[in-house]
């Protein structure tokens, strides 16, 4: 009680002169008021810890959007899968496209930067449905997206070998949401990757965002004790009482709860309870055991609803993803190498296709994949208008643009619609949240 009071008090005090320094002064020292009003709520700025999260959100962004050079990254898959997603909330899950003035140039232009490169303009959904499509149904954590590649890189070149654990385990975890962290990443990431080896092939080889992630993957065995350790200190306890050469001793697992006991167990993704228990001994409260029971089921409950989901959508996914990633790709080359932005020249109205006819006419006149294919469409016609012979280049693209169109105009039947809904609220019931 002595020393809660003595916190109490130090709180107190810190109150008082921040609320002086705000009140007080006739000066406008907005400075060393916001400086005040920081230290006592989220504590002083430490710059090591910017410079990490500087480096974890370059991380995050390259596995998600890849690089220039590669123009789309996973993220085209989480994209159309949004899409492609039956919306459980009365809210769209892309952004809104912003309209853009100017003449007609700038607008073809204009429509297809909306979306690529991947690299400049970052996600094309909006923040749930951006969570749900790739964590929940691809399988890949986006709360730990990045991370342990962050870890590995920032200790590498900012300490030195000897002390890099210790500098982590200091400076870096303990602003971390460790919890959450060991948490979403044992019950979503598909840690074999199952589902996204079904889509990869999809994008064109040595995508920089595909080897990031598996640069993280391969980093996350390295960092997962320290997490680990962590998440033991948050709790008030002394870690060397526990851990042994980096791993927590089984046999005080019964004496955590169940919830804390799944996430110190030695292999994180296991999901056999005599696997965690191993040769331990003694007798094993028959409610510890099975609330622990209950809880190492449910990565492959989730795992389960996820391939169901996977089986409506996965081919649909694929194709759109495949024409995607050769569409962008044949873009940016265009882009980069006939034509600058402002010098296209007038176009007159073209005649499109009917396969994109019917999918303009349908689809909102604010929808972003709208805007791109008819950008798309008014851009390569600017390399047809006048030539007999038309690249072979600019026919596949065209080609790509029809496919793409064909896909998304197709519609799931209700009850397929009603089988992803039900599956998706299965994942949410598992997991604890409302989906």
């Amino acid at each position: 009680m002595h020393h809660l009071r003595k916190t109490q008090m130090t709180h107190r005090d810190d109150l008082i002169r921040a609320a002086e320094t705000i009140t007080e002064s006739r000066l406008g020292a907005q400075s060393r008021s916001l400086h005040e009003l920081e230290r006592l709520t989220i504590n002083t700025k430490d710059d090591l810890y910017e410079d990490f999260l500087a480096e974890l959100t370059d991380n995050f962004r390259l596995i998600l959007y890849g690089r220039e050079e590669d123009v789309i990254g996973i993220h085209a898959i989480s994209y159309f899968i949004g899409r492609s997603l039956p919306q459980l909330r009365d809210r769209p899950a892309s952004r809104k496209a912003s309209n853009t003035d100017g003449d007609q140039g700038q607008q073809i232009l204009a429509n297809i930067a909306e979306i690529i490169p991947f690299s400049e303009q970052g996600s094309l959904l909006r923040a749930i449905s951006h969570n749900q499509s790739q964590t929940t149904v691809l399988g890949i954590n986006q709360l730990t997206t990045g991370l342990f590649r962050a870890l590995e890189r920032y200790a590498q070149k900012t300490f030195s070998a000897a002390e890099r654990e210790r500098m982590i385990a200091e400076r870096l975890l303990p602003k971390l949401p460790i919890y959450e962290i060991l948490h979403t990443l044992r019950i979503y990431q598909d840690w074999n990757g199952d589902i996204l080896r079904r889509v990869d092939t999809a994008f064109p080889a040595g995508n920089s965002a595909f080897v990031a992630l598996r640069e993280d993957f391969d980093a996350l065995h390295d960092f997962l004790p320290l997490l680990q350790q962590e998440l033991l200190r948050r709790h008030g306890l002394n870690v060397s009482d526990f851990f042994n050469n980096g791993v927590f001793i089984p046999e005080l697992l019964p004496a955590m709860r169940p919830d804390l006991a799944v996430l110190l167990q030695k292999n994180l993704f296991n999901t056999d309870l005599d696997r965690l228990l191993g040769d331990l001994e003694g007798r094993i409260e028959a409610g510890w055991r099975e609330e622990v029971e209950r809880l190492l089921s449910i990565p492959e409950q989730i795992h389960s609803w996820r391939v169901a989901i996977w089986e409506v959508i996965g081919d649909s996914i694929y194709q759109r993803v495949q024409s995607f990633a050769e569409l962008a790709t044949a873009l940016h080359s265009l882009s980069s190498t006939h034509t600058a932005i402002g010098s296209l020249p007038a176009m007159r109205s073209t005649r499109l296709p009917e396969t994109l006819t019917d999918f303009f006419r349908s689809t909102r006149a604010d929808d972003e994949m709208r805007r791109f294919l008819l950008g798309t469409m008014e851009y390569l016609n600017t390399f047809i208008e006048g030539n007999i012979e038309v690249p072979i280049s600019i026919i596949r693209a065209i080609n790509d643009v029809e496919r793409i169109a064909q896909i998304e105009e197709s519609v799931l039947p209700p009850e397929k619609q009603d089988a992803i809904r039900f599956c998706l609220l299965q994942i949410a019931r598992l997991a604890g949240e409302n989906g």
